[in-house]
């Protein structure tokens, strides 16, 4: 199953380099400009070529195959699946600004590499936003030219709408704080992590509207318990393997379901040292450490593994009794469970 992963993986940072080498430096029918912001282009190439873990390409495959076993040997899905990282790629921009966060995937996330390059945050902001822009209008460019029948492009290209749109809700979800956190890790993860991908190569491989909402129900827990891991990886990880720096949620002041917990179940001693680094941009590392130790004691670590896990084995079962193709449902099951181990 790994190499298969790696298989995937493969094709697809192919396709990615291709659309950046190639595609990218000519307009459709010449009508615009031969080649769009090279300085944006090469910031967007550089994000999304770095590294990351194609777990929603992989997916893209994976929802083609529950559906068909042969569907993934076609361009189409692999086109798909190099759009959804696109998508992911403006996410990650766009996301970076809005919480300030430096780094991403072990090097400057886009908006710190051109205030670098302008010598202006303000200006490295401002260029990072069309930075994201431009990867949505290449993973248009995917969308638009899918290589199948009329019928599916279009509902592929209503997927990738409706995915969208949900993000952003998402997003303004977490922004305002206006909802449980469980429902921001739906709509803001889940839905373009693994609801979407699965969705969408279900829909290529010919997947009735009613078979994609049952998949959509299958694939949505998997997606919370994704974002549970992240939490998990922000508060505990290894900087040098999740390419991220430690405690940045803390420091930014989100009530992740982890800190929502840790919260609810903290003593006094507890709670203060969680209170004394959320919100705090310069909390020092010893502080931060010492949050996490907090968080770990309170209880919150373990509740959150053992909900994900949970979240992970009930969608298998329904998954295992949903009658979709064999491989497929290997291969979903396969990148769910790492989607709760994984170490990035």
């Amino acid at each position: 199953m790994d190499a298969t992963l790696r298989r995937i993986s493969a094709a697809v940072e192919a396709r990615l380099r291709r659309l950046f080498d190639d595609d990218a430096s000519v307009g459709p029918d010449a009508l615009f400009v031969r080649r769009p912001a090279p300085l944006l282009l090469e910031r967007v190439r550089d994000l999304t070529l770095r590294g990351g873990k194609r777990i929603r390409a992989a997916l893209v495959f994976s929802g083609a195959r529950l559906v068909d076993p042969a569907a993934d040997g076609g361009l189409a899905v692999c086109d798909a699946a190099a759009a959804v990282e696109l998508l992911h790629t403006y996410f990650l921009i766009h996301d970076d600004i809005m919480d300030g966060d430096l780094v991403r995937r072990g090097g400057p996330s886009v908006h710190a590499a051109l205030a670098a390059a302008t010598g202006s945050e303000k200006m490295g902001r401002d260029l990072a936003i069309l930075a994201g822009d431009l990867a949505v209008s290449l993973h248009e460019r995917l969308v638009a030219g899918l290589d199948v029948a009329e019928d599916r492009r279009r509902r592929v290209a209503g997927l990738f709408a409706g995915m969208h749109a949900d993000v952003i809700h998402g997003q303004t979800l977490d922004l305002l704080g206006s909802a449980a956190e469980e429902d921001v890790a739906d709509h803001k993860t889940a839905s373009y992590t693994t609801v979407g991908p699965i969705a969408i190569g279900a829909a290529l491989a010919g997947a009735s509207p009613e078979a994609t909402a049952r998949l959509a129900a299958i694939a949505r827990p998997i997606g919370i318990a994704f974002q549970l891991r992240d939490d998990l990886l922000g508060a505990f990880g290894d900087p040098a393997v999740t390419g991220k720096p430690l405690g940045s949620d803390l420091r930014s002041g989100k009530r992740t379901l982890l800190i929502q917990e840790a919260l609810r179940s903290a003593d006094g001693g507890q709670r203060a040292a969680l209170t004394a680094v959320l919100g705090s941009a310069d909390a020092s590392g010893e502080r931060i450490a010492a949050a996490a130790a907090a968080i770990a004691a309170t209880g919150a670590k373990r509740f959150c593994e053992e909900k994900a896990a949970r979240l992970v084995a009930g969608a298998l079962e329904e998954l295992d009794a949903s009658g979709f193709e064999a491989e497929g449902r290997a291969m979903i099951a396969h990148i769910a469970r790492f989607a709760v181990s994984r170490e990035t």
